[in-house]
């Protein structure tokens, strides 16, 4: 993946990032600014998309982009991106992703916020779960959106239970702003100033 592609996966995972580290990492940056005009923004030192993360133009992207040789940081956001994508679609109404592998266990979570946004919760922990088993097949960790999510659905299935838990976990490996929020929605205020600390 040359080019405009790499760029957009890369402003993708990173949701912004500063002039320096996109000049070091794409040196040809102006053809790249010119042919993706409208979708990216330059605010000061920092590049950002203007579009939001979606499941329609992330998927067919990732399915391109992520590999097993990419440095593992960068396969390691490109599942929390996915996942994210998957929620916000859910949130958007948009239709669900189509495809094997990844972009399964992406439509298994997407099916999975759907649920969650209409109070499904056991129907959500269901989808959730078979997402998660199959991440767990492939021999994936699993993201901290992952079981952010998951703590949502827990918490709504059954308060005071086995969410707090597993929104503990989501927090520690936490990469992404979405990710720390979901999780820090379940937890008492006590607990996040510790983890932040930590």
């Amino acid at each position: 993946m040359e080019g405009v592609e790499a760029f957009l996966f890369f402003l993708a995972l990173r949701g912004e990032a500063k002039r320096e580290e996109v000049r070091a990492r794409f040196p040809k940056l102006v053809p790249l600014l010119k042919a993706l005009d409208q979708e990216v923004e330059a605010q000061g030192e920092t590049f950002g998309l203007r579009k939001p993360l979606r499941l329609s133009w992330f998927a067919p992207l990732f399915q391109r982009a992520y590999s097993p040789l990419l440095p593992e940081e960068e396969r390691t956001l490109a599942l929390e991106k996915l996942l994210e994508a998957a929620h916000r679609s859910a949130e958007a109404g948009e239709a669900l992703v189509a495809g094997d592998g990844l972009l399964q266990v992406a439509r298994l979570f997407q099916e999975g916020s759907q649920a969650l946004l209409r109070g499904a919760y056991r129907e959500a922990l269901h989808r959730y779960g078979e997402g998660l088993g199959l991440l767990e097949k492939e021999g994936l960790a699993f993201p901290a959106t992952a079981l952010a999510l998951l703590a949502l659905a827990q918490e709504g299935f059954r308060p005071g239970g086995k969410g707090g838990e597993t929104a503990r976990k989501a927090l520690e490996r936490a990469k992404t702003p979405f990710a720390r929020e979901i999780a820090e929605r379940l937890l008492p205020q006590d607990t996040k100033e510790q983890e932040a600390d930590a």
